[in-house]
């Protein structure tokens, strides 16, 4: 698969998706990212933390500062890799933070047990 170039943060890097399918097998990859992953062989990776790793590994001079979460969605998206967009706005899961601290009903004991089921 041939190389392809991006300019990041006024940078030339030469990226091929070989190169991320590789880096992603390699290596387990963690992060802080919440929103975006990139889905390679049934692995859920953040977007931002795949492509650091990938820039590591070819000898690139970056850090995590260096560039966007943006930034990583678009060049993987170049390179058609699997971008998953994780919301949790809406569900559940999303209101279980607020449990205890505010009452639907008038007693936020029972309703912090009703969000549960």
């Amino acid at each position: 698969m041939a190389l392809k170039k991006f300019i990041l943060r006024g940078k030339e890097a030469h990226i091929s998706k070989k190169d991320i399918e590789k880096v992603a097998l390699k290596k387990r990859i963690v992060g802080r990212g919440k929103n975006y992953y990139a889905c390679i062989n049934g692995k859920r990776i953040p977007v931002k933390n795949l492509l650091y790793e990938v820039l590591k590994e070819k000898g690139y001079d970056v850090t995590l500062l260096d560039f966007t979460t943006q930034d990583a969605v678009r060049i993987l998206r170049k390179l058609d890799v699997e971008i998953l967009e994780e919301r949790e706005i809406g569900t559940a899961k999303a209101l279980l933070k607020f449990a205890g601290t505010l009452s639907i009903g008038g007693d936020a004991l029972e309703d912090e047990r009703r969000l549960c089921e």
